[in-house]
C-alpha cells in the first residue's frame, strides 16, 4: 500500500460580516460565529488528485488540519460538505460562495478542552468518488456552529510554517479492489459432514482473490484452504490450492488468517473443515491488476 500527502490547490475563508471581501491573503481558516449574530465564518479547500495513479483503489483518506485558536464554549461539530460549483481562492467571498451539498460528508467534535494541534477528519468515501469520477471534485466546505459564539481557527497554506498547512493523506493500492459483504458460515454437525464452503467470487482474466477468515467459535479444530474453479459456471468443479491452515479459537491473538489465490482460474472460494458447529466470518476481496 502506498500513501501520498496532498497540499491544497485552493484554501480560504469567507465572512458573512464582510460579505464582499476576499481573504485569500490571510494565513488562517476560520469557522463558526465569532462575537455576534451575523459574524459567521466558513472555510473552503480544494485538493487536486492528479498525483494518484489511475487504475488504483483508494483505501483511506484523511484531512489533517492544525488548530491554533479555540474559543468553543461547550462543544461543537465541525462538518465537511462537498462543494457543487467551481470557485477560486482569490475571488471567493460570502456573497459569491459556491453551492454546497446539504449532505454531511464527515464531521469531528471540538470541545472547549480540545488541545491545539492537529485534527484528522475521515474522508475516504468522498475522495474515492472524486478519484473514480462519480463525484465532481469542486472541493470542501468546512462549517462550525453558526448560531453561537464558538470561533475555531486553523492554519492555511499561506502560513509561514509548512508543517501546519492543511493536508490530505491518501492511502491506495495498485489495481481495482472489489469488496464483498461479510459472510457468516456455520459448519454442519453430525450426521452431516462437517464441511462448508464460502460463496465463490468471480476472478476474471486479471484478478486475484484474498479471503480474511476469522474463527468465531471456541473450537480449535477449524481449518481452511483456498479452492479455485475452472469453468463458465460458479458451480464448476473446484480444486484445492495450497495447504490447510488451522484457525485459532476466538479470543486468541491472530485467530484470523488471510488466504490468497494466485492461480489462473474463473472462481475462488474458501473450504472450511471442522468438528461441527463452528462459526466463521469471511471477508472476501478481489483485486484487478
Amino acid at each position: 500500500m502506498a500513501t501520498i500527502t496532498l497540499l491544497p490547490f485552493h484554501d480560504a475563508y469567507i465572512s458573512e460580516w464582510y460579505a464582499q471581501d476576499n481573504f485569500a491573503g490571510e494565513t488562517c481558516l476560520n469557522l463558526s460565529q465569532f462575537r455576534q449574530a451575523g459574524d459567521v465564518y466558513r472555510s473552503l479547500l480544494k485538493f487536486r488528485l492528479e498525483a494518484i495513479p489511475n487504475g488504483c483503489t483508494i483505501e483511506k483518506a484523511e484531512l489533517e488540519l492544525t488548530m491554533y485558536r479555540n474559543e468553543v464554549k461547550d462543544g461543537i461539530d465541525i462538518t465537511v460538505q462537498r462543494l457543487l460549483s467551481r470557485w477560486h481562492e482569490k475571488s471567493v467571498n460570502w456573497d459569491a460562495q459556491p453551492l454546497y451539498s446539504p449532505e454531511i460528508a464527515s464531521r469531528i467534535r471540538v470541545g472547549a478542552d480540545t488541545p491545539m494541534g492537529t485534527l484528522r477528519i475521515e474522508l475516504s468515501s468522498l475522495v474515492k468518488g472524486w478519484h473514480d469520477g462519480s463525484i465532481s471534485n469542486n472541493g470542501l466546505l468546512l462549517k462550525g456552529n453558526e448560531a453561537g459564539n464558538n470561533l475555531v481557527a486553523f492554519y492555511n497554506s499561506k502560513h509561514i510554517n509548512g508543517d501546519d498547512w492543511p493536508k490530505l493523506h491518501i492511502s491506495f493500492v495498485d489495481g481495482v479492489l472489489n469488496a464483498f459483504e461479510k459472510e457468516e458460515i456455520i459448519i454442519p454437525s453430525y450426521p452431516e459432514v462437517p464441511v462448508a464452503t464460502s460463496a465463490p467470487i468471480a476472478l476474471g482474466p486479471r484478478a486475484l482473490a484474498t479471503f480474511l477468515i476469522a474463527n468465531c467459535s471456541d473450537s480449535c479444530k477449524l481449518r481452511a484452504r483456498i479452492q479455485v474453479g475452472y469453468g463458465k459456471c460458479h458451480c464448476s468443479t473446484y480444486y484445492d490450492v495450497g495447504e490447510q491452515v488451522s484457525l485459532k479459537a476466538q479470543g486468541y491473538p491472530g485467530e484470523a488468517v488471510a488466504l490468497s489465490s494466485w492461480e489462473a482460474a474463473e472462481f475462488a472460494r474458501v473450504l472450511l473443515i471442522g468438528a461441527g458447529g463452528e462459526k466463521a466470518s469471511i471477508y472476501a476481496r478481489s483485486k484487478e491488476l
